[in-house]
């Protein structure tokens, strides 16, 4: 998710990775006096490395490209396989000519091999040559091996940049590429341009604020493991006369025995992946209505670019804040039973992070109504559309660093023989003073996370405690230790 307005990626085709590399190829080629194609099987040997590569040319070229099958046998031998059938093809270093359809059968093969083994040196099928086979070998052979060695050399690219260039998981047209060295989890996945969301390091649906290895979990093992226990849960309950487990078999009741009885545990897994599959539902209905505002700006051919962007972004917004709402569900399952009050605050944030992202909804339905139709002045528009995109983000930017960061500040320890002049609320930690009856958070809503006036008019407090700060937030008064009222 792209909170503070700094491009996190970028989406190529094919072809524009495609020119990256040649651009490579051809630096090399012209520093060092190389054809293309030696230039190619270097850069491939050695992972596209250009730094190593210019180490390597230039401590002994010669050696170097010895060393790949680069160089060439006697200038007679190469005369010698110059001539003869058109059918027969050889490298340009040596003389070993074989027909085409040989040619075609050994490179599919390899090519296959070496995607799977990354073996990056393709010699002359000639058993004991080491003349290596690049594109000016490939180039005589037709489209099929050119096109299927032009894909080779892509993934080897690829493969070699996979730090900073990945292909979309669910398409062939397009890929992404990173534009800061240092993906510091800034944003909530990446979106392709075909629609398609993932993590990119994972490449699973974006799981933020869930870790990679947790996600694989939950999605491997645990989400069958709650529905599986949800089934069951169906056709067990309870003996109303002796309180043992009865079990529904073909509409008839029979008792069972107590060991057959769910663990805590399981109980907890079902009840969160019920809040998952309810999340889920909600982010499929963001998406339709994504797709829904998209064919609207194209119907109405809506002429203001910038304005368009900006709505399309903001309407994406909701799509990726539902899906840091679908993955806290997994992420409140995976904090430990001894951390309750980090759990319901955890779903005390949860409810607050909905309602926001409601109200983002309801301005998005507005404005939207007045892009399409070209009511209302587009300085107003721009102004609400900035304002709620910006809240909201900035929100959602909020709860999942506070959530990434553990809920930290929620530090909550109960002390029976202690006695204080203040008490910390068990649902949301936040330091009450001993003469407060209620938490004065609970009572009193925010709006947003970082400052929020509260005002008690039951209570004659003074303006010290008029104002305090929302947990996770610098200066935070619910960062320390105490005891419980």
């Amino acid at each position: 998710m792209n909170y503070n307005g700094r491009r996190l990626y970028s989406v190529h085709t094919r072809e524009e990775i495609r020119e990256k590399m040649m651009k490579e190829v051809v630096q090399i080629s012209q520093v060092f006096s190389l054809s293309l194609s030696d230039a190619t099987v270097i850069l491939v040997h050695l992972c596209w490395n250009l730094c190593k590569a210019s180490d390597r040319l230039v401590d002994d070229k010669e050696k170097f490209l010895s060393e790949l099958g680069l160089v060439g046998s006697s200038d007679e031998d190469l005369e010698v396989a110059g001539e003869g059938d058109d059918n027969l093809v050889s490298t340009p270093f040596c003389s070993h000519k074989f027909s085409r359809d040989f040619w075609r059968d050994y490179l599919s093969k390899t090519l296959k091999k070496k995607e799977d083994e990354r073996v990056l040196l393709i010699s002359c099928l000639s058993q004991d040559c080491h003349a290596s086979v690049g594109p000016a070998t490939v180039e005589k052979l037709g489209e099929p091996v050119k096109e299927m060695y032009e894909s080779y050399l892509l993934a080897s690219f690829m493969e070699s940049n996979k730090e900073t260039i990945k292909r979309c998981p669910d398409c062939e047209d397009y890929a992404i590429q990173r534009c800061h060295e240092d993906p510091s989890s800034e944003d909530s996945g990446v979106v392709c341009l075909c629609g398609h969301r993932f993590c990119w390091s994972c490449q699973v649906e974006p799981h933020r604020p869930v870790t990679c290895n947790n996600a694989s979990f939950w999605l491997n093992e645990l989400l069958y493991k709650s529905r599986n226990l949800a089934r069951i849960g169906k056709r067990i309950k309870h003996c109303p006369e002796c309180y043992r487990l009865v079990e529904n078999h073909d509409g008839v009741w029979k008792c069972t025995d107590c060991s057959v009885s769910q663990p805590s545990n399981d109980s907890a897994l079902i009840r969160h992946m019920t809040l998952w599959e309810t999340s889920d539902g909600a982010l499929q209905r963001s998406k339709w209505d994504l797709e829904a505002v998209e064919e609207k700006i194209m119907d109405a051919n809506c002429s203001r670019e910038l304005d368009v962007k900006a709505l399309r972004e903001a309407w994406m917004l909701t799509v990726q804040c539902r899906l840091v709402l679908k993955w806290s569900c997994v992420f409140g399952y995976l904090i430990s039973d001894y951390h309750s009050a980090k759990k319901q605050y955890l779903d005390y944030l949860r409810e607050k992070a909905t309602a926001n992202l409601s109200k983002h909804k309801e301005t998005l339905d507005e404005v939207t109504g007045g892009v399409i139709t070209g009511g209302g002045g587009i300085t107003a528009f721009r102004q609400k559309l900035g304002d709620t995109t910006a809240t909201t983000g900035n929100y959602f930017r909020f709860f999942v660093k506070t959530l990434e960061d553990g809920l930290c500040d929620v530090k909550v320890d109960a002390y029976e023989d202690v006695t204080t002049d203040y008490w910390f609320c068990d649902r949301c930690t936040f330091q009450n003073d001993s003469c407060d009856q209620e938490c004065r958070m609970c009572v009193f809503s925010f709006e947003s996370p970082p400052h929020v006036a509260l005002c008690n008019s039951n209570s004659s407090a003074s303006s010290s405690h008029q104002q305090q700060q929302v947990p996770n937030v610098p200066n935070n008064p619910m960062a320390s230790q105490g005891g419980t009222k």
